[in-house]
């Protein structure tokens, strides 16, 4: 059975209360003792050394078994859950087994203090019987040595309770099993940009009901390509490829399918976990959005503990590609009176929809043990996932020159909790929540749209193509709105398009398709298919399109910047084609920018598309646009260009053939009409 267990704090009681929260989430009870090693019960091996600790001499040799053991008495006071807290002493990394009172025989792993002559403390939960004398015995494993003791303390205190009035719990892990669950977790750390896969999974122990990501000596960096002799071990709620590129000119070298356990939008998380130390090491709780388009990228950090300070908790926001996200602006929480590496500590992060102002419509507050840290406005209108990651940067950086210190570095998280809270108040019983409706997604699409593809550098595998399933800009999840009110995220596989169905965009025809929701079962009452529906943008390119919809749009005041393509050079074949709506008999066209011969389209050709053959055709005439000056000020220019022969047809493509680069290596367009 997992226990949970806080920090202990002074007061005989105290209750803490979430501020914007309304609910008491963490109440910590006092009761504490110290054993001393050389105060318990030695048999075989076993035996006191004069090696000085915090308080008298060192209990040792625990080696080889059970028969030879160091046993301690405590009576506890109140309640069933404590932690036992070991001050040890390891120049190696060693283990070490214990039982209570008789039990099953429990295991401790990584005991490492750096030397025989420094310490350092361990902990983790116990169960004890309160008010009567509990029996702790230690020893190693058969064949091996354990670390020796200065003393072993307990004390109890209770953790925020699982459920909370006025929310409802959609994710939750207390890490009671021996490996992640792949139904909760993606045990990869952004996987696409490593070359060798296996560096980009996590090395972690699960004992004791924690999650304990580890690095070693031998641990290698994950992607030296890219992040040099950075060492990491993480886990997610999810993956993609070229997620996170926080390089900006990283390349996918690990293509990979889309996966996602849990992605959402608002709520409150909480954590109970302990950090890092070291110089040049921290330890990391963050969200990333998705990406299902680029600007979706934003990051929180909801701490990043340095190893090189354990007294604070910093808190970081990175817009990335995202223009409305938070960027900078970060701060940090510190108290003197605690130690984020040595102590479990509780983690809150708050989400609140509609809790910000003006342009920041949202709110997030951080909390540490039920204290509100900080708070930031933000608008962040997608879903997020979360990463957990533990660092160590062998050429130093931004968290400190990286010093030796004893392995394993170790990141312990005791469990994981995602609430939202419920509408009024009024949360239902388990068995009576139903889907009351599952949001429908339409997506409009470029017709010549592709799915992105990817090429292979793993060894074995180099220059195996990967093709992904969805298009790009579809959303990788629906809202699912339940009886009770609560809206949560669930991520969706949609199937792969047939080439029946490119050929109907290709015509301007809508696709519907039915998509899966691996996380949610079908079997859930009110459960409904989440259904997808393509539509064919009017107007299409295989250049840039950001903004493109504007060249249509019949506004001549559009911004000069309305649409951009970077030319390294200019690429062959580059067009922009428009669909009407019905059969159209084209004259001429009317081009119009701010920068014509700066950085407009400087000639080109015209296409139809042929209903007869299913094909584009080519007029087979080569236009100059006859721009008059550079267009240096904000009324731009417009200009006619009649055609050779009028063309009549339903869709029309303007072949890019050559563009003025007078300023910067782009074309910039305000307007683009048929007349």
């Amino acid at each position: 059975m997992k226990l949970k267990i806080c920090r202990f704090l002074s007061a005989a009681l105290v209750m803490v209360m979430l501020t914007g929260l309304g609910t008491a989430f963490a109440v910590f009870s006092e009761w504490s003792v110290r054993v001393e090693a050389e105060d318990g019960v030695m048999t075989g091996t076993v035996r006191t050394e004069n090696v000085i600790g915090d308080s008298g001499r060192t209990v040792s040799f625990i080696d080889n078994g059970p028969a030879n053991s160091l046993e301690l008495q405590v009576t506890p006071q109140g309640g069933t859950d404590y932690i036992m807290k070991l001050r040890y002493r390891s120049g190696e990394v060693r283990d070490l087994l214990y039982q209570i009172n008789g039990g099953p025989t429990s295991r401790i792993s990584g005991f490492n203090s750096g030397s025989w002559n420094t310490f350092a403390n361990m902990s983790v939960p116990v169960a004890l019987n309160p008010g009567q004398v509990n029996t702790v015995r230690f020893f190693a494993p058969d064949g091996e040595n354990g670390p020796g003791l200065d003393y072993v303390g307990f004390s109890a205190s209770d953790v925020p309770p699982v459920d909370k009035p006025g929310y409802r719990l959609i994710f939750q892990d207390e890490f009671e099993g021996e490996t992640l669950d792949d139904s909760r977790w993606v045990p990869q750390y952004l996987s696409s940009w490593a070359q060798k896969p296996e560096l980009a999974e996590p090395t972690y122990i699960m004992e004791n009901g924690l999650m304990r990501l580890q690095i070693f000596a031998e641990t290698q960096p994950w992607c030296p390509e890219y992040d040099g002799e950075t060492v990491v071990s993480g886990f997610t709620t999810g993956d993609r490829n070229a997620l996170h590129n926080w390089n900006g000119t990283n390349t996918v070298r690990n293509p990979v399918e889309m996966q996602a356990t849990h992605l959402n939008q608002y709520g409150y998380y909480e954590i109970r976990a302990k950090g890092q130390s070291g110089s040049a090491r921290h330890a990391a709780w963050w969200l990333l959005g998705f990406e299902d388009v680029p600007d979706e990228s934003a990051e929180i950090d909801i701490f990043e503990i340095l190893g090189n300070n354990s007294h604070k908790v910093p808190v970081n926001f990175h817009a990335w590609n995202d223009p409305d996200a938070p960027d900078g602006g970060g701060f940090s929480y510190t108290n003197r009176q605690m130690d984020f590496h040595e102590e479990f500590h509780i983690y809150g992060f708050n989400w609140i929809e509609g809790g910000g102002q003006g342009e920041a419509p949202d709110k997030m507050e951080f909390y540490v043990d039920g204290v509100k840290t900080g708070e930031r406005n933000v608008n962040i209108d997608y879903p997020v996932l979360q990463l957990f990651s533990l660092y160590e940067k062998r050429a130093g950086g931004w968290t400190g020159i990286w010093l030796p210190k004893p392995y394993p570095n170790t990141f312990d998280i005791d469990y994981v909790r995602v609430y939202k809270p419920v509408p009024g108040e009024q949360a239902l019983p388990k068995e009576q929540l139903a889907i009351a409706g599952v949001e429908a997604q339409e997506v409009m699409v470029l017709p010549s749209a592709r799915p992105a593809q990817y090429v292979s550098a793993v060894a074995g595998h180099e220059g195996e193509i990967f093709t992904e399933a969805h298009l790009p800009g579809v959303r990788s999840y629906v809202n699912v709105l339940y009886n009770d009110g609560v809206k949560t995220q669930e991520f969706v596989r949609w199937p792969a398009l047939s080439e029946e169905q490119y050929s109907r965009l290709r015509h301007g025809e809508t696709v519907m398709l039915e998509g899966i929701t691996p996380n949610l079962s079908a079997d859930a009452p009110g459960y409904q298919a989440p259904v997808l529906t393509l539509r064919p943008a009017p107007w299409d390119t295989n250049l840039n399109p950001k903004g493109i919809e504007n060249l249509f749009d019949g506004d001549t005041s559009s911004t000069p910047s309305c649409w951009t393509e970077t030319m390294e050079p200019m690429p062959q074949g580059g067009y922009i084609s428009f669909r009407f709506e019905e059969t159209k008999t084209v004259n001429g066209i009317r081009f119009s920018a701010n920068y014509g011969n700066g950085q407009g389209i400087r000639s080109c050709t015209l296409s139809f598309w042929d209903t007869q053959t299913g094909a584009w055709a080519d007029e087979g005439v080569e236009y100059t646009i006859p721009w008059t000056s550079a267009g240096d000020n904000e009324a731009g220019e417009t200009v006619l260009v009649p055609l050779a022969e009028p063309v009549v047809a339903q869709a029309v493509r303007i072949n890019i053939t050559s563009v003025n680069t007078h300023w910067e290596n782009k074309i910039v367009m305000r307007e683009i009409e048929f007349v």
